[in-house]
């Protein structure tokens, strides 16, 4: 680990802790404070406040805030700052995590445990933020807050250029040098490994550290990250303005009602026509596509022609469970097939057809349906997050200028998702003013390729996701990864792993294999602190059936006897997937190996070398 001593740069208030030892690491045993929890209230950074100082059972907690001011960007004046939370275990073994935030930010973790809920009773130091700035006043920061529903809501921030950059990369690098810092003072030594992981937006969080600041981390692990935000933002406006044309009525504000448009029976019957079409692809027909680049339109198309009501061979009544509508599939065809402008060019991404389009009952998540259509059927009111959340951020945090767009109301934020334009205002993620010089593309993507950086300082970074989770495509991190590969000459999986899931919803749910962040937490430590690459990592399923069920024999009765209910899958090193070896019980992951699918560019049918990101590349 690279050695900074970062203790001598804390203002000398706190000398009853003594000397700092210049030990070159952490011993094995562990190492115990040099001082009481709430000495840590005396110590002095640079443009920080270290609110409480609380010894808890087993840790210190603290709360700070760095860098506090009072906007004067905002015409509302709010208060903002960068407010962070780092426990400090009794027992330190030499590791720091830093946990990447969620969504639009806003909530401090005050109590942060660590990403994948053990690090913290395992000995680490924790830390999470804000994202620099607080969406309620029942904070422990002081009780300002920056939500404004006549100008943005949740996501008003957007109007402050410096929030903006706090909430994109600078909250994180910020915290965890702060962390750093109270760390080494308080056990008087400086941490031997520092992690940084997160999911979604955290995830996002992830990637922009180990590209933006290469010395921060020496293992990143990020899941389900939103690297490419402000592009995926353009496809929830895309997503909703499809489905709000099979929409039969209004919203409270006066906009397509879409609850209606794909009801979770309707979601099932589209996770049936593509698993008919492709879930035998991979060697074993079991509700999981894990050769999903095989799934190709060419294969979809006919089953979910198959599938269309009346046309089709599998019945005729709209929204009875067995079929769809022909509108229907078209809408699903446009919206997998990505946003492009007039003239045809992608804007985002293509998306890969999975089964888990539909999330079971037995199996919930936040999946497509939660995304683009509903998390609860609510009579005229749309409550999909790409309309909530999504239609918040789009126009306050991704376009710049900001749009300031109240939350509710015909001239909401809803509607202008629905009326956003998509070849004058995309191209806005991209844009930069005098007083917002930096565009969503800057300081939210973490879309270079170059990686050199990082690879250089020994690094290693994990990225796990999902195939489809309804909201980031697993098309788009597949291709970034095979376009980094190629810039790292062939060699990314020295220093950079991905690892597909199939059917998870969002962060975790769905009818998959979708617990594995403990395990995947334990492959970074090895391969950071011993060199031993993960081959794969385990993932188990918690259901106790398959939950690929219906009364109307809609799914291939193979899928109950195959799905690894209350078992495990090997998560396998992309571009391999998991085959059945052809005995043993399906749901072992010892009874499957990860196999290099072969494919060859424009040879075969695949999606393989569709290497189109919508991005003039230039990094």
């Amino acid at each position: 680990m690279k050695r900074m001593l970062l203790a001598s740069t804390i203002a000398a208030t706190w000398c009853a802790f003594g000397s700092i030892s210049t030990s070159s690491a952490v011993p094995a045993s562990g190492v115990a404070p040099r001082g009481a929890c709430s000495g840590l209230t005396g110590v002095t950074l640079p443009n920080v406040q270290i609110l409480s100082a609380t010894q808890k059972t087993g840790y210190c907690n603290v709360i700070g805030i760095i860098s506090k001011r009072t906007s004067t960007q905002d015409p509302d004046h709010f208060t903002y700052g960068i407010g962070f939370a780092l426990n400090l275990p009794n027992t330190w073994y030499g590791r720091f995590e830093m946990m990447g935030g969620g969504g639009t930010d806003g909530s401090l973790r005050a109590d942060p445990a660590g990403a994948a809920g053990v690090e913290l009773s395992l000995g680490w130091a924790v830390a999470a933020n804000d994202g620099g700035h607080e969406d309620s006043p029942n904070n422990p920061l002081g009780g300002y807050q920056d939500d404004d529903a006549n100008a943005g809501g949740s996501a008003h921030f957007g109007v402050d250029h410096q929030a903006r950059v706090d909430y994109g990369y600078n909250g994180i690098e910020k915290t965890a040098t702060v962390s750093k810092q109270i760390i080494a003072y308080y056990y008087g030594l400086d941490v031997d490994y520092s992690y940084i992981m997160g999911c979604s937006n955290g995830g996002r969080d992830a990637m922009k550290a180990s590209q933006k600041f290469p010395w921060l981390f020496d293992g990143v692990i990020a899941q389900n990250p939103g690297f490419n935000l402000p592009q995926a933002a353009v496809a929830e406006a895309w997503n909703e303005q499809v489905l709000g044309t099979l929409a039969t009525s209004l919203d409270i504000n006066g906009q397509p009602y879409i609850p209606d448009t794909f009801p979770s029976q309707d979601l099932a019957v589209a996770s049936a026509a593509i698993l008919s079409a492709c879930d035998a692809l991979d060697g074993l027909v079991d509700g999981i596509i894990d050769n999903f680049h095989a799934c190709t339109n060419k294969k979809v198309y006919p089953a979910l022609d198959a599938y269309t009501c009346g046309t089709g061979t599998h019945g005729s009544t709209p929204h009875g469970g067995t079929c769809l509508t022909a509108d229907q599939v078209k809408a699903l065809k446009k919206i997998y097939a990505g946003p492009v402008n007039s003239k045809g060019k992608r804007l985002y991404s293509n998306w890969f057809w999975d089964a888990g389009i539909w999330t079971p009952p037995s199996a919930r998540g936040a999946g497509w349906g939660f995304w683009n259509v509903a998390t609860a059927v609510v009579p005229g009111v749309n409550t999909a997050i790409n309309l909530t959340l999504g239609a918040g951020a789009v126009p306050m945090i991704f376009v710049t200028p900001p749009v300031v767009t109240p939350v509710n109301g015909p001239a909401g934020q809803e509607a202008y998702l629905f009326h956003f334009d998509f070849d004058t205002d995309a191209p806005k993620i991209f844009a930069r003013t005098t007083e917002y010089p930096e565009s969503s593309m800057d300081f939210m993507a973490a879309v270079s390729t170059d990686l050199q950086p990082f690879k250089r300082r020994g690094n290693k970074l994990i990225i796990s996701s999902s195939v489809n989770d309804g909201i980031f495509s697993g098309a788009s991190i597949a291709r970034w990864y095979r376009i980094m590969n190629r810039r790292m000459e062939g060699k990314a999986s020295d220093f950079a792993r991905l690892f597909m899931v199939p059917n998870m919803a969002h962060c975790g749910g769905g009818p998959a294999t979708d617990d594995f962040a403990t395990n995947e937490l334990n492959a970074i430590t090895r391969w950071v602190e011993q060199g031993i690459a993960p081959e794969r990592i385990i993932a188990a399923n918690h259901n106790t059936s398959s939950p690929f069920v219906s009364s109307n024999g809609l799914f291939d009765h193979r899928i109950a006897a195959n799905f690894p209910a209350n078992g495990t899958r090997p998560l396998c090193v992309y571009p391999q997937i998991p085959r059945y070896k052809g005995q043993g019980m399906p749901n072992d992951a010892t009874n499957f190996v990860c196999v290099d699918p072969g494919f060859r560019p424009h040879q075969g049918d695949h999606d393989f070398d569709d290497d189109d990101d919508g991005l003039d590349r230039h990094d």
